[in-house]
């Protein structure tokens, strides 16, 4: 035949089985090369394949030179609350002169304390122009301490009772600070003990305050006590703001009725003990509305003094301490020293009147010293 796939000999015989193998095995060792030669071309095997495949990539698949590397930030699920940097506040209103020296003492209190986090002023959007006391002052401030966020808002007042508290209302202006995670607002009528950056970490709430204790009963039940207003751990929240905004002006009540009409059956509560503290404790004969649960715990002035953040200055008939008073006023408020109180160990003698005039005699001496370019009608 012309062709054929059988192996054959020259003379055309059938090549065996046995002669088969053997001639195999002499062709592959022809074409086996060494192995040097065997390692070489591997390696230019790799690299060609290797070159290959980078050239016929995209741009954006090519890996970026270590050089070029930019770090990611930290994934985050979408359905998270959680934020990378929690931001939070001190804020204090302010609507008068006295109110802003008021605010001026707690922020510096704040700090000589070793309060960390920021300090907002909420005041109102007349005095950012215009040549009145208030809009020096405002200018003063904010180029003496810098540091202090300047809020603007509009003032908000009612009609309704002393106009002590008129313009209370406008501490919900709070609520609208939505550049901070959580704000710790207090009434400027107080005056600072201590930091109270702690309370930034406490259990997430929109609203947390303490209860008016002085105004509830051991025997009332506890979904009936009264909140508290002058001190507020809030989330800013613009639905929220305008929810209490729109109560506000439309009830005309003073901030306490409008956050228990708001907020009693879902405020946290703060133990009113340490942050709630009334300055007209010290003049009281009963102290179980203070101490309670601990009612039977014995009353230590000073003790109580060392072991609060914060102390508000309601002490009717007696005016703020900023107002002019009597000598017969101020007489008739000293609390009570008796004849047989003697000093003890952890406290002096008649240490409710010592604790008690000492605040005043502080309020008077950082107003001395920190609001003099408030009230300089040069500036």
């Amino acid at each position: 035949m012309p062709w054929t796939l059988d192996a054959i000999t020259g003379d055309g015989s059938p090549v065996s089985a046995e002669q088969r193998g053997r001639g195999t095995f002499q062709v592959l060792r022809r074409l086996t090369f060494p192995r040097r030669i065997q390692a070489l071309l591997a390696v230019i095997l790799t690299i060609f394949v290797f070159a290959t495949t980078i050239l016929f990539l995209g741009p954006e698949s090519r890996p970026a030179p270590i050089n070029d590397f930019i770090e990611s930030p930290p994934w985050q699920p979408y359905w998270t609350t959680e934020q990378l940097e929690p931001k939070f506040a001190y804020a204090q209103y302010a609507t008068s002169l006295n109110y802003l020296c008021n605010s001026v003492i707690n922020f510096g209190r704040l700090r000589r304390y070793g309060a960390k986090e920021d300090l907002v002023l909420i005041h109102p959007k007349g005095w950012l122009e215009g040549s009145s006391r208030e809009s020096k002052a405002l200018a003063k401030l904010k180029e003496e301490r810098p540091e202090i966020h300047m809020r603007a808002f509009d003032v908000i007042s009612t009609t309704k009772g002393d106009a002590t508290w008129r313009e209370s209302l406008t501490k919900f202006h709070a609520f609208a600070l939505t550049e901070w995670t959580r704000v710790l607002a207090f009434d400027s009528d107080s005056l600072v003990l201590n930091k109270m950056d702690h309370y930034f970490l406490s259990p997430a709430a929109p609203v947390a305050v303490p209860r008016a204790y002085w105004l509830n009963e051991r025997s009332t039940d506890i979904a009936k006590q009264v909140l508290g207003s002058h001190v507020m751990l809030i989330e800013p929240n613009e639905g929220r703001y305008k929810k209490i905004m729109d109560e506000a002006l439309r009830s005309g009540d003073f901030d306490m009725e409008i956050v228990n009409h708001m907020f009693k059956d879902s405020a946290m509560i703060l133990p009113h003990r340490r942050l709630a503290l009334l300055i007209g404790e010290f003049r009281a004969k009963d102290h179980t509305k203070y101490l309670a649960p601990e009612e039977d715990e014995e009353w230590n002035a000073m003790g109580e003094v060392s072991r609060s953040f914060l102390v508000h200055f309601s002490d009717w008939p007696l005016p703020k301490p900023w107002l002019p008073r009597t000598k017969q006023q101020w007489e008739a408020s000293l609390p009570e020293c008796r004849d047989d109180d003697v000093e003890r160990e952890d406290r002096p003698r008649c240490a409710d009147r010592v604790m008690w005039s000492g605040f005043y005699e502080d309020y008077d001496r950082e107003k001395s010293a920190q609001c003099g370019m408030l009230f300089d009608d040069t500036a």
